[in-house]
């Protein structure tokens, strides 16, 4: 198999927003491969990504300063892995992309899109992490845990990538 190479012409791809893209994604799962590789080539494509190891500042309070940087990315692509919805933080940044205008793009690593749309099924691995989310209404407001079930639904309406379909 020929390895990837990113490309060397940058896009002419123009935004008022201060990032074009953000990535969300769950660090364990795919930080070290999909991600660190998509990182690379949309960066050497001219883009400005956002990377939560990269640009969040020591000191800032991360949920409103994700929540900004989201509201100021054009384009949004979850990476919606095994452990996605074991985080809290994941599933904040999946509901507050849709509270903006902005393109979101999913991607599906190692999953299947309808376990992601459907987290609560128990066909879907992420109904382990909704039960544990429910289970604990002192930490997750029901009406918080229900706001990310049900941007995960949203999210899985557009059109998306998935590395079953295109054979990683």
């Amino acid at each position: 198999m020929e390895q990837y190479k990113p490309p060397t012409s940058k896009l002419a791809f123009q935004s008022d927003k201060r990032y074009h893209v953000f990535l969300s994604f769950r660090g364990e799962d795919v930080r070290k491969t999909l991600v660190d590789h998509l990182f690379q080539a949309l960066s050497a494509a001219g883009l400005h990504v956002f990377i939560d190891t990269e640009k969040l500042k020591k000191g800032e309070m991360i949920g409103l300063s994700l929540e900004t940087t989201i509201e100021s990315s054009a384009i949004r692509i979850p990476v919606f892995s095994k452990g996605y919805a074991d985080s809290t933080w994941c599933l904040k940044e999946a509901a507050a992309m849709l509270s903006t205008l902005g393109l979101i793009i999913p991607l599906f690593y190692h999953m299947d899109p309808t376990h992601v749309r459907y987290p609560v099924k128990d066909s879907s691995p992420y109904s382990p992490s909704f039960l544990k989310h429910y289970g604990h209404p002192d930490r997750h407001p029901r009406e918080e845990v229900d706001e990310w079930k049900d941007a995960l639904q949203q999210i899985c309406t557009r059109s998306g990538w998935s590395m079953d379909i295109t054979q990683g």
